[in-house]
């Protein structure tokens, strides 16, 4: 009887845990407040850069405070890009209510760009000049190509033209 009664709990606990680990997996995937570039940064700068175990800790720590700093900025860009977004859905759109919404999201998204810039210099300041070298061109790339944070592509010339 203790042995039938045991096994149905160790099942129920493995059922639990295993949902709570599911759960948790969801929820950074989906609902968290990191976006996936932030992620692959984290990830992928100590292999990219050849950074040491003190090197890590303070990138991450500069990092993680870079976050906190601008979570009420990307808080309130959400809130700011759902009042638009209602606004938009109105039949007849008021540019008096659009227009300062949209500088107010563009002035929100300058200040995130502008501490990571600071922040990428506190942490290029700690590097080695290889390194830093590096990290350099990896904020440049992941600053300046349009739309994706990300790798620089291929710049097209002004006179070369579109594959038909």
């Amino acid at each position: 009887m203790i042995r039938r009664n045991l096994a149905w709990i160790l099942l129920g606990l493995s059922v639990a845990l295993n949902v709570f680990f599911v759960g948790g997996f969801v929820y950074a995937r989906h609902f968290s407040e990191r976006p996936d570039w932030e992620q692959r940064v984290d990830a992928n700068l100590p292999v990219e850069l050849n950074l040491d175990p003190g090197q890590q800790r303070t990138v991450r720590q500069s990092l993680r405070e870079m976050r906190q700093r601008n979570f009420t900025r990307l808080r309130e860009i959400r809130q700011t890009r759902e009042r638009l977004v209602a606004e938009l859905r109105k039949e007849r759109t008021d540019f008096g209510i659009v227009d300062p919404l949209i500088d107010r999201v563009t002035t929100l998204r300058g200040d995130i760009q502008k501490d990571g810039l600071r922040t990428a210099d506190q942490i290029g300041a700690t590097l080695r000049p290889e390194q830093r070298e590096k990290f350099r061109e990896l904020v440049i790339a992941r600053t300046l190509v349009p739309g994706t944070g990300g790798r620089p592509g291929q710049r097209r010339q002004p006179d070369e033209r579109r594959p038909k």
